[in-house]
C-alpha cells in the first residue's frame, strides 16, 4: 500500500504528505521537506534495485529461473490495443521518409470525439 500511495504522489507531482492530505497552514508551509523528499529517494532506491527494468517484477523472482517456475507455469498471450495502434502509427510514419532516430520516437493516440 505505501509504494502504491508514493507511486501515485509520485504521478500525480505531488507529495506524500499531500497525497494523505496535508495542505498548507501556519507553521507548516514546506510541501517538500526533508521527510518527502527521503520518501522519493527511497522510492528511487527501491525501483532501481527491486524491480526488473523489463517485466516489473522483483528480480529475485524473474531472473532465478528456478523461483520463477515455483510460481508460473508459463505466460498468458493478451493483445494491448493501445500498443498495437502505436505501433502501426510507427511502421506508417516509418514508411513515409527516413527515421533518423527510431527509439527516440514516441505517438499519441487520437481520441474520438
Amino acid at each position: 500500500m505505501l509504494r502504491a500511495s508514493l507511486r501515485t504522489a509520485r504521478t500525480l507531482g505531488i507529495s506524500y504528505k499531500r497525497f494523505r492530505g496535508w495542505t498548507p497552514s501556519e507553521g507548516d508551509t514546506v510541501e517538500w521537506d526533508g521527510c518527502e523528499q527521503a520518501w522519493m529517494l527511497a522510492l528511487d532506491l527501491y525501483e532501481q534495485t527491486h524491480v526488473c527494468p523489463l517485466c516489473g517484477m522483483d528480480p529475485g523472482i524473474c531472473h532465478d529461473e528456478e523461483k520463477f517456475n515455483q510460481l508460473f507455469d508459463g505466460a498468458d498471450v493478451y493483445m494491448c490495443f493501445a500498443s498495437q495502434a502505436r505501433e502501426f502509427a510507427m511502421q506508417k510514419y516509418a514508411k513515409s521518409g527516413v527515421v533518423e532516430a527510431p527509439h527516440s520516437q514516441t505517438t499519441r493516440l487520437k481520441p474520438r470525439h
